[in-house]
């Protein structure tokens, strides 16, 4: 323990922690600030400022003690932990200026207020260390009763402090007296720890005497029995259900119900009880072993590190507090016998040689944990591409199932709390490594989890609209008038128009609604602007990434403040919401639309039309260019109609269990073959499970049945997008009838519809369940995908197409409708930045080609789909990757800013989250700490003394006086981090 005293150790746990403690303060700061009034951010500034002056001490001290090669003094140790002491008292005392109750809890991380004591613990430990090492010299005999004895005394003098003097404190306003109870308290905790921690050092230097003689006794007892008791404890296997220490089955302090905890438990027991062994290979085995575990003592000592400043209050408390003080002891016990290993070591080996040996096993368990965690992230990364971001054209090979289940597991298994729990299923420390290595920051929501299970192992899930609007209330707010602008850009040959909604709320009693509506586009149309009128202004929307506009607008209306919010759904479906809305209030929105010729549009059962076809009669055709073409109405009618030839496509249900099913499948199929005369050299088959293999009626004769795969979910939705994209991607003079053939259609996995795909089957927008007894039952592509149908002996009658741009070479069949329509010309369509403009007609036309581009190629979305939003911000236009997002602040603007990095930098599939990711725990511990300490200062809570219980940085106490409440507030709602337990 003695190398602690090398300044070089100044670099590393002052200067390092630091850093991070600035940037993250200065990043929150940077989100906030506008919302601080002018005291606060005075604090902010000084507090920083004290922040970076006393880096820079360290820096320059470190620096002149290095170049004299000088040892650092105990009164190092003595000066820092009093100026960290004055620091964190101020920080304390000031927290609630420093962080305003009104600030809303989502824009910043709920524990936040604790960093600055979180990032202070490596100062604060070592600071004493040193105090410790400088006030133990080995060249004098030393006795560690006397600092057991003192120790012991300090909880007896606060016994006898509670019991006689405190009855006869009289009660006072008086700053000086509250003051000096706070300094009391922490100047005994600091003692407490001090003479208990230099008492354990004395002991485990001892080498001879009646300690040395029995030492596997009480070395046995600090790193085996009370490891496992305390492990036991906190599992509820002991006093499961009673006292404050009890918690459910998650554990009080964390999940660390894995039996591997407790294997590592004994095994660091035994190596730290075993005796040195003679010779030198042995003996460094030993060392390099009992280096491994370090990593296990070092992770529970940071973990227990905020709750040692009141661990005599939780002895008196909850009557097993006493292990609390556990992993100090460990702790420093392993570092002697490290020591002491390396002392015998140094006469054979090379120092520099031992030293990174040492670095080498302390990095294992570390080491361990990160390939395990990787490894789950390229499984959940792999299952994700293959849902959400397919390659049609590939062939998958299998992917590791049993790795998925378990790493969804504990996804899963970390959202939830259990019992009285206070990190319910989390792990310090770990979750917060997992949720940034697995879920880079981000979380997977309960219903990808819920897909994921249902195409990998076949599990049933509620089907659930993935992102339908809410329905407007009838007694809700309501639009009273629609209104449009519109103008003719003669510039680039298109109108520019602006809807204007008048929405009231007719309730004269209930407040706080919102109102919510959706709107169909035709195609070739983009959004290219949006406000909301709000505090007598009007607020522009800002174009953000869709996951991040979501998330701050969910946050927003939980504060119950002024957002609007506007994004596509799916196909050309808009969606808008306004919230709130007060009792009788009116207020007004509007959209800002593009578009090649006049239209006509319908929102809650008002019509408006926009643009004026007397004005500009004949707008010009857009020609075709750069991999896209525009068809208008007028060229859609000149061109020719044709009728195409259907045929089969049979989705034959393969997942898990319907193996028995198969020739009844195959009867199904060749009695509608028989039915309807059709050509069996026509016909399709795709055998889906987890995956789609597709054959044709030649293949299929072929296929070895006793080789079929039975496994899995039926994955429905990837077998028809599979087929859509391969229509509208080679179009023939054919077009396919999709019929599924299933024992148990209901466990398809389906999304709500199939309108972005629209483009994809102009002859009919069915599909079709094959039913038993040779029916169809039809099911729309539109909308409510598993809805069936009334039952049909024959395919509904196809609708007329028209060929483009001529029936003898036709590039793309449409709809015969009246509406305009989008071709793609070329199936990798790219288009580059500098052919985009801003709030232009030609580039919002664009984007919508690059969307369909993703669609018919959704491999590229990781790279096209941020693209995508680049282009978006550059043009002004909206897109089904980006939203609309009216706030009434800055504050709220930079936090959707911060957001939106966060989720660009992520997985395409990953989600937001309810709320920001933690970096540990220390606001439940904090919650802990209070419930520990509630007992003992009672009489302090009646006389109006609050106390703001230590800020994670131990073994300094910081326990500082506030004046007010909370540290971190109420309002906040709970966070959720994953951690893994059990990735395989």
């Amino acid at each position: 323990m003695r190398t602690l005293l090398n300044p070089k150790w100044l670099w590393l746990l002052n200067t390092l922690p630091l850093l991070v403690l600035l940037a993250l303060l200065s990043a929150e700061y940077g989100v906030m600030h506008t919302l601080l009034p002018p005291k606060s951010l005075l604090l902010w500034q000084w507090f920083g400022a004290v922040l970076v002056l006393v880096g820079a001490l360290h820096v320059a001290y470190a620096a002149w003690l290095m170049r004299g090669r000088k040892a650092l003094p105990w009164t190092y140790g003595a000066v820092a932990l009093a100026a960290y002491m004055a620091f964190l008292y101020a920080y304390g005392y000031y927290l609630q200026d420093l962080f305003p109750s009104d600030i809303p809890r989502w824009m910043v991380p709920g524990d936040l207020p604790l960093y600055a004591g979180t990032f202070l613990m490596p100062t604060l430990a070592h600071a004493a260390a040193v105090l410790v090492v400088r006030l133990t010299p080995n060249e004098t005999a030393q006795r560690a009763l006397p600092n057991f004895g003192m120790a012991l005394a300090v909880p007896l003098a606060w016994y006898a402090f509670a019991q006689l003097v405190l009855p006869l404190w009289q009660q006072s306003n008086s700053q000086l007296s509250r003051h000096a109870l706070v300094i009391l308290l922490i100047v005994g905790t600091l003692a407490f720890l001090l003479f208990l921690a230099r008492g354990v050092y004395i002991l485990a230097a001892r080498r001879a005497g009646v300690w040395e003689q029995y030492q596997w006794l009480w070395k046995l007892l600090i790193a085996g029995v009370l490891p496992l008791l305390g492990l036991a404890v906190n599992n509820g296997l002991l006093f499961s259900g009673r006292g404050l220490m009890m918690g459910g089955r998650g554990g009080i302090f964390g999940d660390f119900m894995g039996l591997w905890w407790y294997g590592l438990a004994l095994l660091n027991a035994g190596l730290l009880c075993w005796p040195a062994p003679a010779g030198h290979r042995a003996r460094l085995a030993l060392y390099l072993g009992r280096g491994v575990l370090l990593s296990y003592t070092l992770y529970f000592f940071l973990v227990f590190l905020p709750f040692l400043p009141l661990s005599v209050v939780a002895v008196a408390a909850a009557g097993v507090g006493f292990l609390l003080l556990t992993p100090l002891v460990l702790f420093i016990v392993h570092l002697r016998e490290l020591a002491h290993d390396y002392a015998a070591l140094r006469t054979v080996f090379a120092g520099r040689w031992l030293a990174l040996g040492l670095l080498a096993a302390v990095a294992v368990l570390p080491l361990a944990v990160t390939v395990q965690y990787a490894y789950c992230r390229a499984v959940l990364h792999n299952a994700l591409d293959y849902v959400y971001a397919p390659d049609y054209a590939r062939t998958y090979h299998r992917l590791n199932t049993a790795a998925l289940g378990k790493t969804l597991a504990v996804v899963r298994h970390h959202k939830e709390r259990r019992g009285n729990s206070l990190t319910g299923a989390q792990q310090p420390y770990l979750s917060a490594y997992f949720n940034w290595l697995v879920l880079d920051n981000l979380t997977l929501s309960e219903e990808k989890i819920a897909t994921l299970e249902q195409v990998f192992f076949g599990l049933q899930a509620p089907r659930e609209p993935l992102a339908a609007a809410p329905a407007a209330s009838a007694s809700g707010p309501a639009l009273t008038r629609l209104a449009a602008r519109s103008h003719y850009d003669a510039r680039q040959q298109a109108w520019i128009s602006w809807l204007d909604l008048t929405i009231s709320n007719p309730d004269s009693t209930s407040g706080f609604a919102e109102y919510a509506t959706t709107l169909e586009l035709p195609a070739g149309c983009s959004v290219s602007n949006y406000y909301l009128d709000m505090h007598g202004r009007r607020e522009l929307g800002i174009l953000a990434e869709k996951r991040a506009a979501a998330w701050v607008y969910s946050q927003i209306r939980n504060e119950n403040h002024d957002p609007g919010l506007l994004h596509y759904l799916s196909g050309n479906r808009l969606a808008l919401r306004v919230f709130p809305f007060e009792a009788r209030e009116t207020r007004r929105t509007g959209v800002q639309l593009l578009h090649k010729e006049v239209i006509t549009l319908t929102i809650d059962g008002q019509t408006v039309a926009l643009g004026n076809a007397a004005h500009i009669p004949a707008p010009p055709s857009a020609p075709v260019r750069g991999g896209v073409a525009y068809v208008s109405a007028a060229e859609k009618a000149a061109l020719p109609v044709v009728r195409r030839q259907p045929y089969y496509h049979f989705v034959i249900d393969m997942s898990a269990g319907k193996r028995r099913h198969w020739y009844q499948y195959r009867r199904q199929i060749q009695a509608l073959l028989r039915q309807q005369r059709e050509a069996d050299t026509n016909t399709l088959f795709s055998l889906t499970n987890t995956y789609v293999t597709t054959h044709g009626v030649r293949g299929m004769l072929q296929v070895d049945t006793t080789a079929l795969r039975f496994e899995g979910g039926f994955y429905l939705d990837r077998a028809i997008r599979q087929v859509l994209v391969r229509a509208v991607e080679e179009p023939q003079p054919r077009y396919p009838i999709i019929v599924v053939v299933s024992a148990d259609f209901d466990r398809a996995v389906l999304p709500v519809d199939f309108a972005d795909l629209r483009h994809a089957y102009p002859e009919s927008d069915l599909f079709y369940e094959l039913t038993d007894d040779g029916r169809l039952l039809p099911h729309s592509m539109l909308a409510n995908t598993a809805a069936r149908q009334a039952a049909l002996r024959q395919p509904v009658a196809p609708r007329p197409v028209v060929a483009w741009p001529t029936a003898r070479q036709p590039a793309a069949y449409l709809p015969a409708t009246t509406g305009p329509d989008l071709v793609l010309t070329t199936p990798r369509f790219q288009v580059p930045e500098t052919a985009l403009r801003r709030h232009e007609w030609r580039s919002g036309l664009l984007l919508q080609a690059l969307w369909r581009t993703q669609l018919h190629h959704p491999e590229t979305t990781d790279l096209a789909g941020r693209q995508l939003v680049r282009y978006s911000f550059r043009t002004g236009i909206l897109t089904p990757l980006t939203a609309f997002l009216a706030l009434e602040n800055e504050a709220q603007k930079a936090a959707l800013r911060r957001k939106q990095a966060q989720l660009l930098a992520g997985h395409a599939a990953l989600d937001a989250g309810e709320t920001e990711q933690r970096m540990s725990e220390p606001g439940e511990l904090g919650l802990l700490l209070g419930l520990a300490a509630l007992g003992l200062w009672q009489w302090c809570r009646r006389r109006g003394t609050a106390l703001i219980l230590p800020l994670s940085a131990p073994p300094l106490p910081p326990v500082a006086f506030a004046r007010g409440s909370n540290i971190a507030g109420s309002r906040g709602r709970r966070e959720t981090a994953t951690a893994p337990d059990a990735c395989p």
